[in-house]
């Protein structure tokens, strides 16, 4: 991922507000009852805080959790208190308004996450995180749940978390306490105050109450804007027309305004010092929320960032910096950001089931397969095998030897440049299920914006090469940006880090390089500049992973013992792409854990009884993999010709060795495979491939 500033950081997230009086209200769930046609801002209460006598130098305390880990929220709150911390608790419930959630996280000088399923699976709880990482809030990870490891978004801000602790029978223990009593101790108390920022007790919600009035008119996607984002919004208008997506232009500014918000698939804020100040764009905004729309902010504004409650919404989002027409259609290598905008927005569009809808899917199937393996098994339930994850200790890659290159022969290479005639939103990609999955990649390309030309240079000869890699600006950035970086971390059996200074000093360059190493990733490094110098942890994760040296684009070019350097790097990734296992990510509920865990069970019960070794290893990859493995492995799509007059090589993707990792997606093989030479062209296949 190209790693920058991030777009969403308030102006000042140091500011301080005294303490607060000692207050307690209670938590108000969230009302389910029906909207009216006609709506009111919501009202909601000061979030209860809980502290002792008033110091001038406490620090201020942020517990987010779901509301199934309230009781544990409430015991971390409570003690804490008894050491001089201010502490709020925030769930997705309360308080209920946006600006009050907002103004929390930039208030404390401290976020406690409380990790589970259901906060992961839940956005109100995902978007307190991505926030006050937006805004550089020290996180303290708290694992309550010993069989879940957080993934996306928040498995990787948890992952650079100050401090990791992992709940055990014994709950939230005088030593934990303490622990969490030092660390918050040792952050800075930072003391400045800033009109961005309100003490919790005094926050006010019901400032500006207007009515909004809902309409009826159907359309694909709601543009909504105000009177200073107008001009952009028709830009946008003018361009979904032509393109035939059915869009409507709303402005807010008007007395009498009215919102298709609950028609609309897609909503497109266009934000700007204006938008957020005006409670009726508020409204619509909690209103989308509210309704899991899909929001896809535009930034119309140069020069200026949310400041208050649009901050915590769009934390995270990828949103299109988009000011004129001249900024609109600037071209960015063979796209624009215009073309880029109406691409997310057909992602956007695309039915795809919810979380609960996919679960049930898959339930009812697993369900079936289970009373299948009960019937055949002599005793029930099968032997029960211990699943408990350590979320504090990184996950451990396999480093195999790259062999030495050498090429007696002609290995010229030669670049070619990539233009897409077409940009559009690509289908799906679904599993056994009919439900979409995640891709297998080859690696993910991490680097500092700096190096973007460069970096896509050699991403193009990757493509040549069959690699398939996660890169940015290739369409892989789509929705919350921490949430796609991490999947793409997640995905790649290899990081492939383009290292220089930049990316070092880089905030969010670490975050993800810190993830891939608790996601256990191996690593190619191309250093873009000399004399590095990395921390500890970053040069023991790299220690015995390849690594080159490419000041410029000439240097991939030159040959080390007569192969191109490029060609020298993309068969280290393959080599260690191969020897990575496939990692299983844990992104469903309790319930759904439990059912694919009792049938992995099962099928090891029905193995034992029948004497049998439930786990083959693969001809072509050597990976473990039993009758069930769907995908996991790779062939050649091609032949291999040459070793007389030009270096031998596979046709399809330059590798040199004639046993060399494959480039084609495939099921996994124990069948023997013989190298067969074909007589009348004297090129080379396996059989099978």
């Amino acid at each position: 991922m190209g790693c920058g500033a991030s777009n969403n950081v308030a102006a000042d997230d140091s500011q301080h507000v005294p303490n607060a009086a000692v207050k307690s209200t209670s938590s108000r769930s969230l009302q389910e009852d029906q909207r009216k046609q006609q709506t009111t801002e919501r009202v909601s209460p000061a979030p209860q805080a809980s502290t002792t006598a008033s110091t001038l130098n406490t620090m201020n305390v942020l517990i987010s959790c779901h509301t199934n880990q309230q009781q544990i929220a409430e015991q971390i709150k409570n003690n804490l208190s008894k050491h001089r911390f201010t502490c709020y608790i925030i769930n997705e419930t309360t308080p209920e308004s946006i600006v009050a959630r907002a103004n929390l996280i930039r208030w404390c000088n401290v976020f406690i996450v409380n990790i589970s399923r259901m906060y992961q699976q839940t956005a109100f709880c995902m978007e307190t995180i991505n926030y006050a990482k937006d805004v550089r809030k020290p996180v303290i990870a708290i694992y309550a749940e010993s069989n879940f490891q957080p993934y996306g978004a928040l498995g990787a801000i948890s992952a650079s978390a100050i401090q990791s602790i992992v709940l055990t029978n014994d709950g939230v223990s005088e030593n934990i306490i303490a622990q969490l009593s030092n660390i918050i101790s040792s952050q800075e108390n930072k003391k400045n105050t800033g009109k961005n920022v309100t003490d919790p007790e005094k926050i006010q919600t019901d400032n500006n109450r207007v009515n909004l009035i809902y309409n009826d008119k159907p359309c694909t996607v709601l543009i909504c804007t105000t009177d200073e984002g107008l001009p952009v919004a028709k830009l946008i208008y003018n361009e979904f027309s032509a393109k035939n997506l059915n869009a409507l232009v709303e402005n807010l500014s008007d007395a009498n305004a009215t919102c298709s918000v609950r028609q609309c698939i897609v909503f497109i804020p266009i934000l700007s010092a204006g938008f957020e100040k005006k409670p009726a764009c508020r409204i619509a905004f909690e209103e989308a929320r509210q309704l899991q729309i899909p929001i896809i902010p535009v930034m119309s504004a140069i020069d200026w960032k949310p400041q208050d409650w649009l901050g915590i919404t769009v934390a995270g989002a990828t949103y299109f910096r988009i000011y004129t027409q001249v900024s609109a259609y600037k071209p960015l290598y063979d796209s624009n950001r215009m073309t880029d905008l109406r691409v997310a927005v057909e992602i956007a569009c695309q039915p795809r089931p919810s979380q609960a809808e996919r679960e049930q899917t898959e339930m009812k199937i697993l369900k079936e397969k289970i009373e299948e393996c009960k019937n055949k098994l002599q005793t029930w339930p099968p032997s029960r095998k211990v699943r408990t994850i350590n979320s504090t200790t990184d996950r451990q890659p396999v480093r195999v030897a790259i062999a030495e290159p050498n090429a007696t022969l002609a290995f010229n290479h030669i670049h070619h440049t990539i233009t897409r005639m077409d940009i559009k939103a690509p289908p799906p990609i679904l599993d056994e299920y009919g439900l979409p999955k995640r891709v297998q990649l080859d690696c993910m390309i991490s680097y500092q914006w700096d190096n973007q030309i460069f970096v896509r240079t050699v991403y193009e000869d990757m493509l040549m090469r069959e690699v398939k890699a996660w890169f940015d600006i290739y369409g892989s950035m789509q929705g919350n940006t921490n949430d796609a970086m991490a999947t793409g971390v997640e995905c790649a059996k290899v990081m492939l880090v383009f290292l220089s200074k930049p990316y070092v000093e880089s905030t969010n360059c670490q975050l993800e390089f810190r993830y891939a190493v608790k996601r256990g990733k191996a690593f190619v490094i191309i250093r873009t500049q000399p004399n590095i110098q990395m921390e500890q942890w970053m040069t023991e994760a790299i220690q015995g992973f390849p690594q080159y040296n490419a000041f410029s684009y000439d240097y991939l070019e030159k040959p080390i013992n007569g192969v191109p350097t490029i060609d020298v790097i993309v068969q280290a990734i393959r080599t260690l792409a191969q020897a990575q296992p496939t990692e299983t990510i844990d992104d469903c509920s309790a319930e759904l854990f439990e059912l694919r865990s009792l049938l992995d069970d099962a099928r090891d019960a029905l193995y034992n009884d029948a004497g049998q070794t439930r786990y083959k290893t693969c001809t072509r990859c050597n990976q473990q993999f039993d009758e069930f493995t769907k995908g996991g492995c790779k062939k050649h799509r091609a032949y291999y010709m040459g070793g007389t007059i030009l270096e031998g090589r596979w046709v399809c993707c330059r590798q040199q060795a004639t046993d060399s990792p494959g480039c084609e997606p495939c099921d996994h093989t124990d069948a023997v495979r013989v190298y067969t030479q074909n007589p009348d062209y004297g090129t080379w296949t396996w059989e099978p491939a």
